[in-house]
């Protein structure tokens, strides 16, 4: 962790993001390190691959955030720094971006299961995470401000499901703890996060429980939506983003999928397990990755029939053998 404190420590520019379809921990990450920076009178600019979502703009700095085409440096003139995945592949269009900064810093607490993205490293897959891991450098860099402090609770938060997945350790609570002292507040935070929603999502939720097939004698659902849906409800594809969650959440299911066209010719799918399946395995069979109990993995230029045949597939099949 002292390299990446000499790093933040340097000149800059910094160029700063986190993988694509954010969510609040890689996103919060990004907001926290840019307010901590910008503070100090450096150069950054945090980029996100395509318009951020919606359901996040209460995160501080959320109006600076900048598309690749909108730099205003070139990359090679920069320092990137990464929140949030290993891969390459998860950084979309921002790859090329990415890689053509003259130094990367990854910082991640996700195991690494496709090709690890160029740079220096720092991972820790036991983290609840990764704005805890950034909070550990940060808070020996100087004080945190409320609002980088915020950034990094709604972080922490929403990765432990508000201190409820099984990478709710002590540590996540003593971190907490520093952060509301610094200035975060947990039921804002909170507020914001679970009991703020656009009605488009609603549309979608009732599109998705009326879809839902129940498989395997009941211990597995899947669902599914498609870019029209979307169009239709005027929402964008990651406001669907925990609802494989939900549905995981009907009793007797071990595992859940849902299936959402992201863009035209490509699909992703999010899996959801409560630990029985090891869905980042079966996540990375595909190509995809992510923790024991929530991962995921995209399909492109292939029908959404025959991918919904393929999850549905791969639900009964893992559940029949285990994983």
């Amino acid at each position: 962790m002292e390299r990446v404190r000499k790093i933040l420590e340097g000149s800059g520019p910094f160029l700063l993001t986190t993988h694509i379809n954010p969510d609040a921990d890689g996103l919060g990450c990004v907001l926290a390190v840019h307010l901590f920076l910008k503070a100090r009178g450096r150069e950054s600019y945090p980029l996100v691959e395509e318009t951020p979502p919606e359901f996040l703009d209460f995160l501080h700095g959320f109006e600076d955030l900048l598309l690749p085409e909108d730099l205003p440096r070139s990359p090679e003139e920069c320092v990137a720094l990464v929140f949030d995945l290993s891969e390459a592949d998860r950084l979309g269009r921002l790859a090329e971006t990415v890689l053509a900064a003259r130094e990367r810093v990854i910082l991640d607490h996700h195991a690494v299961t496709g090709r690890p993205l160029p740079g220096i490293h720092f991972r820790d897959s036991q983290a609840p995470a990764t704005a805890f891991l950034l909070f550990q450098v940060l808070r020996d860099l100087g004080d945190l401000s409320p609002e980088v402090a915020e950034n990094l609770y709604t972080g922490l938060y929403s990765d432990t499901g508000g201190f409820r997945f099984e990478n709710t350790r002590e540590e996540a609570f003593r971190a907490a703890a520093e952060l509301v002292r610094a200035g975060a507040r947990p039921a804002w935070v909170g507020e914001r996060l679970l009991e703020n929603h656009p009605p488009a999502r609603f549309e979608l939720l009732r599109l998705v429980l009326e879809r839902r097939e129940v498989l395997a004698g009941g211990q597995a659902v899947i669902s599914w939506l498609t870019l029209k849906d979307f169009e239709e409800a005027g929402a964008q594809p990651a406001e669907a983003e925990d609802f494989a969650t939900f549905l995981r959440s009907m009793r007797g299911v071990e595992v859940s999928a849902l299936v959402k066209e992201v863009k035209p010719g490509e699909i992703g799918v999010s899996l959801r397990s409560r630990g029985k399946i090891n869905v980042a395995q079966l996540a990375a069979s595909q190509g995809g990755g992510g923790h024991l109990r929530a991962a995921g993995f995209r399909k492109k230029e292939i029908p959404f029939p025959e991918v919904l045949d393929l999850v549905r597939g791969l639900l009964s099949s893992v559940l029949e053998v285990g994983l």
